[in-house]
């Protein structure tokens, strides 16, 4: 049994650059959203940073515990 197959590796990279281009946005948008009750006028920029080390850290341990062909892992 394989793990690694080139065969679907074209799709494989599009589909990944893809759901990162939408992943992006949302995942900003979370974390903003996640600290905007503080007062502090650095929250914005402190919950823009969280949803995208969220998103990242949420990517490399989808992809390490692995998955199905169809699933997409993303912030929500």
């Amino acid at each position: 049994m394989s793990f690694f197959s080139t065969k679907n590796l074209k799709g494989d990279i599009f589909g990944g650059i893809t759901a990162g281009i939408v992943a992006l946005p949302l995942a900003l948008a979370f974390g903003i959203q996640a600290f905007s009750g503080m007062d502090s006028p650095d929250a914005a920029s402190i919950g823009a940073y969280a949803g995208l080390v969220g998103a990242m850290l949420l990517g490399f341990f989808a992809a390490l515990c692995g998955g199905t062909p169809s699933q997409i892992s993303g912030p929500t």
